[in-house]
């Protein structure tokens, strides 16, 4: 079992250990949860880790490109998406500066994105 480094802390007083973090599977949640109830002198475990699934950059752009579909404002025709790391990148062209920034809030809200990058050209 595998915990990346620095992703779970431990905060322990009077035999009361309180985890907070993140991971990326639930098995990882739970093994550490496991190990620290079997060290000596534990009483109790509040456990606030949370888990944090891996988004593959393919799935972000499927949902960006869903949000833009279902969003009345926003003509998916002709904007493209693609996505590296946590960033979004636009391309294209809409109709209006509301268009663009509908698109740029839609692309922000998708998980996994903390940055969108708008290259998008108004052309009424």
């Amino acid at each position: 079992m595998e915990v990346p480094e620095g992703k779970v802390h431990a905060r322990v007083q009077d035999g009361w250990v309180t985890l907070s973090g993140e991971v990326e599977y639930d098995f990882q949640r739970r093994e550490v949860e496991r190990m620290v109830r079997q060290v000596r002198g534990v009483t109790a475990v509040t456990d606030f880790i949370t888990v944090k699934p891996p988004v593959s950059p393919e799935k972000v752009q499927a949902v960006i490109e869903d949000a833009f579909r279902r969003e009345a404002e926003v003509d998916a025709r002709h904007i493209s998406v693609e996505v590296s790391d946590d960033t979004a990148k636009l391309y294209g062209q809409v109709h209006s500066l509301h268009e663009a920034s509908a698109a740029r809030t839609a692309a922000a809200s998708a998980p996994g994105v903390a940055t969108v990058e708008s290259h998008l050209v108004v052309s009424p």
